[in-house]
């Protein structure tokens, strides 16, 4: 870390857009090494069961040529956005309050482990019973098994919060809103942003298993639909989607926010 009179330096803007170009390189191996195995196996095993991945990218994009496939694609988005949305709004509020409370904190705890505790394919057979087939069991599914993840995060945020400092804080009467500024949300949410990525993979993940099995229309419809089929590429390519999606939204909006608030941390 560079300082000036003590405090670090803080860098110009090209130089930290190159930093995180440089720091996805690392990524951008990995896939490109996952690509070269993909090939490999395509090459022993043939196309029947591993397509080759020029066949599979060009189905991908098809598929997000054509308006009604591409519906399918942006019926999932809405699915997973509406309810990983729902679960981060009740998750981080209710977390808050259990952190700032012992009492609240160990009734809530054998609530939150037998939510994570439960297997995902569980509560898409009881939101089909309960709900029938359609959006509103995916939704279910997808904010009951992401919830208990962002209150466990959100929770341990206010309960990590450092005593002594916040002792201090008061007893020198900083005003509240600097206090908020400086100190407690800056903590809570470097403590919110992994869980915030974790949620947002296994959402969409849980999303995707919900239609396969719970809905006639979204992305895990249409791979059920290329299952029955022994359609690899189309499996594949709704796999391929999947994967670009959750990649673009971590290292496009996710990394970008907690590399600011580390930089934020650091001034």
């Amino acid at each position: 870390m560079i300082l000036e009179d003590g405090k670090p330096l803080r860098r110009p803007l090209p130089w930290r857009i190159s930093d995180y170009l440089w720091g996805i390189f690392p990524a951008l191996a990995s896939l490109f090494a996952a690509i070269a195995l993909w090939q490999y196996g395509h090459a022993r095993l043939g196309a029947m069961l591993i397509p080759a991945p020029e066949t599979v990218l060009a189905r991908a994009a098809d598929i997000l040529a054509n308006a009604a496939e591409r519906q399918n694609v942006l019926l999932t988005l809405q699915r997973a956005a509406i309810g990983i949305g729902l679960a981060l709004t009740l998750g981080i509020g209710t977390g808050l309050i259990a952190g700032s409370s012992r009492t609240l904190a160990l009734l809530a705890r054998p609530v939150v482990t037998t939510l994570l505790g439960t297997p995902p394919i569980i509560w898409i057979v009881l939101a089909i019973f309960w709900y029938n087939m359609g959006s509103t069991s995916v939704i279910f599914t997808v904010v009951i098994t992401t919830l208990p993840l962002v209150f466990a995060a959100a929770q341990m945020s206010v309960a990590t919060l450092p005593t002594p400092l916040s002792e201090m804080l008061s007893s020198y009467r900083v005003p509240l809103a600097r206090r908020l500024k400086a100190f407690y949300l800056p903590h809570i949410l470097r403590q919110l942003l992994p869980a915030l990525i974790v949620a947002v993979g296994t959402g969409l993940k849980i999303t995707v298993m919900a239609e396969l099995l719970g809905s006639d229309n979204g992305i895990g419809s249409a791979i059920a639909s290329a299952r029955a089929m022994l359609d690899t590429v189309d499996v594949m390519a709704y796999v391929v989607l999947i994967v670009s999606i959750i990649m673009g939204i971590e290292y496009g909006l996710l990394e970008p926010l907690r590399r600011l608030f580390d930089v934020t941390r650091r001034q």
